[in-house]
């Protein structure tokens, strides 16, 4: 599993060894937050996952870098996505 956070803890983001996203854990004081804000904060945090994926796989297996870029982007489509609903939810809320 890889893991990113941000805002001081109150987002995670956990993928999966395939990049999936596998888990999201928001605290509930992320409630009080503008959208925008917490919108910036899972992006950093899927961005630190994302790191920390990419940092694992073993140079050989990167010699062009093309495969686990084109891992990371269809990834980050998904989480942009959900982000995107979710952004959408809270304006129909207010």
């Amino acid at each position: 599993m890889f893991f990113g956070d941000a805002l001081d803890g109150r987002v995670r983001i956990e993928l999966g060894d395939d990049g999936r996203l596998w888990d999201l854990t928001l605290d509930p004081r992320v409630t009080q937050l503008p959208v925008s804000e917490l919108r910036a904060g899972l992006i950093a945090a899927f961005t630190r996952a994302q790191d920390s994926l990419l940092g694992s796989f073993a140079a050989p297996a990167l010699e062009d870098g093309s495969e686990a870029v084109e891992i990371a982007s269809r990834r980050f489509e998904e989480i942009s996505s959900v982000l995107y609903d979710l952004s959408r939810q809270a304006v129909r809320k207010w």
